[in-house]
C-alpha cells in the first residue's frame, strides 16, 4: 500500500474512533495527575439520595446499627479513571498535586466542590507521616516508612483493592517492585475490617493509632465487584466518645451491609480516618431548592482534611 493511502486510511480510522468517543460522551481522565473531571449535572440527581449518568450510578441509604445512624453510598462507575484522590491544596489551586511536603487542609465541602465530585470521602490524612507511613496518590509515590503497624490499601490501575498486612517499608519495597507499573493508590490507615465477607476485628482488637476501643464517627470504603463499591460512615461524638461505634462494632455493621449485596458481602472493607475528620460528601437540594454539596454525617462537626477520596462523572 502506498504512503499516501496508508496516511489516509489511518486518518480515517482516528477521526471514526474519534467520533465514536464523542458519541459516548467519555474521556478516560488522566490516573497520573489530579485533573479535574468533569461536573456532575443537576438533571441527574434522582433524589436526595440517588445520582445518576451514563457513566457512574451512586444510591444512599441509611439506617441505625447498635443506636448508631450509618449512611451507606452504592457506587458503580464505568472506568477506573473515576475513582479518585485529591489534596486540600487543590481547593485554591485546580493544578495542585499531591507532594510529600503537602500540609494543607481544608473543609470536606469545599474540597469536594473543587473536585467536581459525584461523592466523596475523608482519605488516611495523608499529612501525618507517623500515622500515613505509605502513600500513593494518582499514580505518585509520596511516602514509604512503613513499620509493620498499620495495613495497607492498594487500589491498582483496574480499580482492584488489595491488601498489604501489617505492612513494613521492606513489604512494600518487595511489593513495589513487581506491581509498580499497576498501582494507583495506595492508603495506610486501615485495618482491614471484612475480608472475604467477614469481619476481621475480634472484640479485644486493639491498635492506639486509630483509637479502635472508642466509641466515635467512622469511615470506609468497600469493593464489592469489578468497579463497584461501597462507602460507609457512622455517626458518633468524637470530643467525649459517649457514641458511636467501636471498630469492632463498626467492621460488624460493614459485613452485615455487604451480605445486602449477594452471598459472598464484600471482598474487602477498609477503615479510613474516623473521629471528626469522617465525611462523606454528596449534593442534596437546600432550603432553597439548590442543589449544594453537603456534609451528610455529623454535618455539626466538621474538621479540615488534607485529603480525599472521590468518585466523580465522565460525561461532559
Amino acid at each position: 500500500m502506498c504512503k499516501s493511502c496508508l496516511s489516509v486510511l489511518l486518518a480515517a480510522l482516528l477521526l471514526a474512533l474519534s467520533a465514536c468517543a464523542c458519541a459516548e460522551g467519555f474521556t478516560h481522565l488522566d490516573m497520573n495527575s489530579t485533573a479535574i473531571a468533569p461536573a456532575p449535572k443537576d438533571e441527574c440527581y434522582l433524589s436526595d439520595n440517588e445520582y445518576k449518568d451514563d457513566s457512574i450510578h451512586v444510591e444512599l441509604s441509611e439506617g441505625k446499627y447498635a443506636g448508631v445512624h450509618y449512611t451507606m453510598a452504592h457506587v458503580t462507575i464505568s472506568d477506573p479513571s473515576q475513582l479518585r484522590t485529591i489534596p486540600a491544596a487543590q481547593v485554591n489551586n485546580p493544578k495542585a498535586e499531591f507532594s510529600v511536603f503537602s500540609d494543607k487542609a481544608a473543609p470536606a465541602v469545599r474540597m469536594a466542590q473543587s473536585a467536581n465530585a459525584v461523592i466523596a470521602i475523608n482519605g488516611d490524612y495523608i499529612t501525618i507521616p507517623r500515622i500515613c507511613q505509605i502513600a500513593m496518590r494518582q499514580g505518585q509515590q509520596i511516602r514509604n516508612n512503613g513499620n509493620g503497624s498499620f495495613d495497607v490499601l492498594v487500589i491498582d490501575r483496574n480499580g482492584d483493592f488489595g491488601i498489604l498486612p501489617a505492612c513494613t517499608k521492606e513489604d512494600y519495597v518487595e511489593y513495589y517492585n513487581r506491581h509498580a507499573d499497576s498501582m494507583y493508590q495506595v492508603f495506610c490507615f486501615g485495618p482491614a475490617i471484612v475480608l472475604d465477607g467477614r469481619s476481621t476485628i475480634p472484640k479485644d482488637y486493639e491498635n492506639g493509632y486509630i483509637i479502635s476501643w472508642e466509641q466515635t464517627q467512622r469511615t470506609a470504603i468497600a469493593q464489592i465487584g469489578p468497579l463497584e463499591y461501597a462507602v460507609i460512615t457512622s455517626d458518633g461524638d468524637a470530643v467525649f466518645h459517649k457514641a458511636g461505634l467501636d471498630l469492632h462494632s463498626f467492621s460488624l455493621l460493614c459485613e452485615g451491609i455487604g451480605y445486602r449485596f449477594g452471598p459472598e458481602g464484600f471482598k474487602i472493607v477498609y477503615n479510613l480516618d474516623g473521629g471528626n475528620s469522617a465525611a462523606l460528601v454528596f449534593k442534596r437540594r437546600d432550603e432553597n431548592g439548590n442543589l449544594t454539596y453537603q456534609k451528610l454525617n455529623v454535618p455539626e462537626r466538621e474538621r479540615d482534611l488534607a485529603d480525599m477520596i472521590c468518585f466523580v462523572s465522565l460525561v461532559p
